[in-house]
């Protein structure tokens, strides 16, 4: 049975609030995570998950104060400490900064999603050095600056989690900042799972598609064609942030280095 995009973010709704919610553990208690891009969409979902399960939180914006506070609110709803901490993730000197005012107020930061994204459309031959470079600099050195600054606080303790939010790795036209970070993205965090394993550290990346972000695609996905979502209904952002949740937790201990396709059965690997 096919289920609408709004159906599926009620149900999706009801699961956080009520009886029918994954987990009622508080299993990130006395952690702390920190999410970049959280001020919106996908990442204030993750953000909120994590806050719901017992986390200490820092949202990330890039600019947007009262966004971020709105979330940050949310956050200490949900029983959490939250503190916001503003900056472009494309700067590395900025993301160095945002952890050093994390580690200000918490005493490690414990889990790490980089999710703050950028998704220019141009044809390649279109693309100037400088939308080049300003693309990658989101989409890809964001999180090798972010991982490099959280891990010794990760190493400290022995314990860490390292996710990177990717995306469905559908090649289409005019999209080649895109797909490039996207494969940059996989081999590093294959590179951080090999390098960070023996401190306790894994990493991991979640490649969402299908998913209704902004809670705006109207009625449910084509049963058939290329195109088709084997589940029935679109994605929510809480779809991602279980499986954000999950690998933050414990029980994800022995998977590192490994790719989570939260598709629907989209695109099936």
């Amino acid at each position: 049975m096919l289920v609408s995009a709004s159906a599926a973010r009620e149900r999706a709704r009801a699961g956080r609030e009520g009886s029918e919610r994954v987990t009622s553990d508080r299993d990130l208690e006395g952690k702390t995570a920190l999410v970049t891009g959280s001020g919106r969409n996908l990442g204030r979902a993750i953000l909120l998950e994590f806050a719901a399960r017992g986390a200490n939180v820092v949202v990330n914006a890039r600019s947007n104060r009262a966004e971020a506070e709105a979330v940050a609110g949310e956050a200490r709803a949900l029983g959490a400490d939250a503190l916001v901490a503003l900056g472009d993730v494309g700067d590395g000197d900025a993301v160095r900064s945002i952890v050093g005012e994390a580690l200000g107020r918490f005493p490690s930061i414990d889990i790490s999603v980089s999710n703050a994204a950028t998704r220019p459309h141009q044809d390649v031959l279109d693309v100037s050095p400088e939308e080049w470079r300003r693309a990658l600099a989101t989409n890809l050195d964001a999180s090798f600056h972010l991982a490099q600054a959280v891990a010794p606080s990760m190493i400290e303790r022995g314990w860490g989690r390292i996710i990177h939010i990717g995306g469905g790795f559908g090649v289409a036209p005019g999209r080649v900042h895109t797909l490039v970070g996207k494969a940059g993205l996989l081999g590093l965090t294959k590179a951080l799972a090999a390098d960070l394993g023996r401190y306790g550290i894994t990493a991991n990346l979640v490649a969402p598609a299908a998913v209704d972000v902004s809670g705006e695609r109207g009625g449910a996905p084509p049963a058939s064609g290329p195109d088709a979502v084997p589940a029935g209904r679109w994605g929510t952002p809480e779809d991602v942030a279980w499986a954000c949740a999950f690998l933050a937790s414990e029980r994800s201990g022995f998977i590192t280095g490994q790719t989570l396709y939260v598709n629907g059965g989209r695109m099936m690997r």
